[in-house]
């Protein structure tokens, strides 16, 4: 059983992960600035499928998929960026025009939630060094890892959806003649996922 103490400073540590921005949260805040809610929440729930994959896979002991993304990276990494790069490139095209550009379907921002997860190999990799820092049984490891991540995802899902309403309630105070603005500062955000994509690195 993992000590209280070692439990909580487990949840400290993941509550500021969580909370801390970079290319899932910026997908989240992007598209909930430009299509609102519904579909920023779709994107989050994307995002923490892909993250719940990634941490079963560290669960179970998968070293050999992780061995994969760590050899191919850079690849993985900038075709994520490359994607973040065109999604604001999309919005930035369209911005202000509401209504004329609809929101995307619920497969789409679900998976595109899902592509972004994916797309960034630094948290497959993050995670598998930093779970079993807090294992205390070295015989049985599985078990305690498993209920490590099931922790962390709901705390992600929690602060990604958060970020979603946050942003959406942003969206509906800058309606109206801000539209364009709003449409704008989420493309830039976008582009900020996609740089914080490119300068990642194995360390």
């Amino acid at each position: 059983m993992i000590p209280a103490e070692s439990l909580a400073i487990f949840v400290l540590a993941s509550l500021a992960l969580a909370a801390t921005p970079g290319p899932n949260v910026a997908l989240i805040v992007g598209t909930s600035l430009k299509h609102g809610r519904r579909a920023g929440i779709l994107t989050a729930m994307g995002v923490n499928v892909g993250v719940i994959v990634q941490l079963a896979l560290v669960s179970a002991g998968l070293a050999y998929v992780v061995e994969a993304f760590s050899r191919h990276f850079d690849l993985v990494r900038y075709a994520g960026a490359a994607y973040l790069v065109f999604l604001a490139i999309q919005q930035w095209r369209h911005a202000g025009e509401g209504a004329d550009m609809p929101a995307p379907s619920a497969r789409a921002a679900f998976g595109r939630g899902l592509a972004v997860a994916f797309a960034n190999p630094k948290t497959l990799l993050f995670h598998a060094a930093f779970l079993p820092q807090f294992v205390t049984d070295v015989q049985d490891p599985v078990p305690q890892i498993a209920l490590l991540a099931a922790i962390f995802a709901a705390i992600a899902l929690a602060s990604d959806t958060l970020w979603a309403v946050v942003a959406d309630h942003a969206r509906t105070a800058l309606k109206g003649r801000f539209t364009r603005l709003a449409d704008r500062v989420s493309a830039g955000i976008l582009l900020g996922g996609a740089a914080i994509l490119l300068a990642a690195g194995r360390r």
